[in-house]
């Protein structure tokens, strides 16, 4: 190494750092020096330090990159540069899409969430190309520098020195408020964002329990309760609250001619992504309850523990997730609370998972007559890229798409919407025309709605949902249908009043036969309503923390 001079290792450092701080943000060259500007603000006393440690591992990562091209082996460095190309590929992709900092751990979340489903990608194939071309861009710049300024080459043991970077941005990252993961170069913020994954989901191993002196003290007021969560349906789009186009024709029809609706309207979700509002749901955890967030993600027991000690039999059905595999942060002790969780495998398509579910949900009501019935149908739905998500025979308005390759783009926009208007017809209207016509509400309350609505090209945003920051507002817009017997009678729209998804838990509880008391916890019910100056409130999941949000 002494036969490399100092000049040469700072000019080496010069271009890599120039390099980094481009690959950082290709849309916006300068985010690093608006991120050392945002922490450096005196918001708070400790501003200048996380500036001065946010600038200082920053720096030695691109250290960390220095040394790296720096190694003797040939086939270390191959596998080094293999590493690099996949990095870099993959973090350009993201920003192409939309997001800034690119490879994230939301969206490292995500991916793992959606994995069985990468498929969707061939919607995005002209920016996986680019990602593609200028990663192998990067890559020949720095086999240029090493052939040119490494003459003297040095021991494979010198790469345990990334240790140390990587270290920095894991715990500068995890320890100190405001300096985020996504914010260093791929090369070390890519194990630290897969450590950091692989290490926080152990806090979420701890058994729930229900308070034993919780009980019921009426009887409940129906022997089926179902929780239908769609994904992915927008609450604007729906003809019924007002679209324009006629996406939801018999729910319009059963509006004026049937007792057994209530539609509550556009509403909003409990976040805009499906891991969070899934989630969420299942505790009752919401951004208007009295609630310390992190005990209670970590506490609170599920609507399962409640409908188990209210006597009810408990089913999960999940068309998302694979074979036997839990999401949407149900751990291994939650699923002690489900009796039946009835999952799919991969092989059966997107668009039969949700009908096969229906034929099964059917069958259990009919065949256990006298059982206490909870059940929670987590749908496929209308889940991006909208194509799949339906028989294309099914096909109600058109120009629409024709394949799910290269679909994000401007010049797709109304093609995409008609796409996605025929999700909408055939697993909103048509799916709850078909589950009407082969179950009873006798005895049965049916809630519907989704986890999330979508983002469609509006602001010329590619992501379609669970944007952390220029958050459209239909991310966040769901409908809440509720269908029982006299359900217009029963569950009266309230003049003068607002209603929101997160009103589904306390009105569950009060259903099962649970006091005021422990039905408060959670808020109102929808019998209350929610005052109309009251503003939307929403989760966001950002870098594994949590915010609430408003309108």
């Amino acid at each position: 190494m002494k036969k490399i001079s100092l000049k040469q290792y700072i000019f080496s450092f010069c271009i890599i750092l120039f390099l980094s701080l481009i690959a950082q943000s290709i849309l916006n060259p300068l985010f690093v020096f608006q991120e050392l500007n945002y922490l450096f603000q005196p918001y708070d006393l400790r501003g200048f330090a996380k500036g001065i440690i946010y600038c200082s591992v920053y720096l030695l990562s691109v250290i960390g990159i220095v040394v790296l091209l720096g190694v003797r082996s040939a086939a270390v460095f191959a596998i080094i540069m293999l590493l690099f190309f996949i990095f870099y590929a993959v973090d350009f992709f993201i920003q192409f899409i939309g997001e800034t900092r690119g490879f994230s751990l939301d969206k490292f979340t995500l991916a793992m969430h959606e994995a069985g489903h990468y498929e969707f990608l061939v919607s995005y194939i002209d920016y996986i190309i680019y990602a593609l071309l200028l990663s192998l861009l990067f890559i020949s710049i720095l086999l240029i520098i090493r052939k040119v300024l490494y003459k003297t080459k040095y021991s494979s043991l010198y790469l345990l020195f990334i240790i140390i970077p990587t270290a920095g941005v894991y715990f500068a990252s995890t320890k100190i408020s405001s300096v985020t993961l996504s914010s260093f170069p791929s090369v070390t913020k890519f194990p630290a964002i897969i450590l950091w994954y692989r290490i926080q989901p152990k806090t979420a191993f701890i058994e729930r329990v229900l308070d034993e002196n919780i009980t019921t003290t009426r009887e409940a007021s129906y022997e089926n309760i179902i929780w239908i969560i769609d994904e992915s349906i927008t609450g604007t789009y729906l003809s019924i609250n007002g679209y324009d186009k006629k996406t939801t024709p018999y729910l319009a029809s059963l509006l004026k001619t049937s007792e057994d609706i209530t539609n509550y309207g556009i509403v909003n979700s409990v976040s805009n992504c499906s891991s969070p509002s899934n989630f969420y749901l299942r505790l009752g955890l919401n951004p208007r309850g009295n609630f310390d967030f992190m005990q209670a993600k970590l506490t609170l027991p599920t609507i399962y523990h409640y409908a188990k000690r209210a006597g009810y039999t408990t089913w999960l059905y999940d068309s998302q997730t694979s074979k036997d595999t839990l999401q949407n942060g149900m751990s291994i002790y939650d699923i002690k609370q489900v009796d039946h969780f009835i999952t799919l495998d991969r092989d059966i398509e997107q668009n039969k998972r949700d009908k096969i579910f229906l034929d099964d949900m059917e069958m259990i009501l009919r065949q256990r007559p006298t059982e206490k019935k909870f059940i929670v149908m987590v749908k496929f739905g209308a889940h991006f890229p909208y194509l799949l998500s339906y028989d294309t025979e099914y096909t109600f308005f058109e120009p629409a798409m024709d394949t799910t390759y290269g679909g994000m783009t401007m010049e797709n926009k109304p093609k995409l919407i008609n796409t996605y208007l025929n999700a909408i017809r055939n697993n909103t209207d048509r799916y709850l025309e078909e589950m009407l016509s082969k179950i009873d509400l006798t005895d049965t309350a049916i809630f519907y709605t989704s986890d999330h609505g979508q983002n469609i090209l509006e602001n010329d945003n590619r992501i379609v949902h669970c944007n952390k920051t220029n958050i459209v507002k239909n991310e966040v817009t769901v409908p809440l249908i509720l269908f029982a017997k006299d359900a217009k009678k029963i569950f009266p729209v309230v003049e003068g009043k607002s209603y929101s998804q997160i009103q589904i838990f306390p009105t569950t509880l009060s259903l099962m036969g649970y006091t005021d008391t422990v039905i408060k916890k959670y808020g109102k019910t929808l019998w209350e309503g929610l005052s109309q100056i009251e503003k939307r409130k929403y989760f966001i999941l950002y870098q594994g923390e949590i915010g609430i949000y408003d309108e």
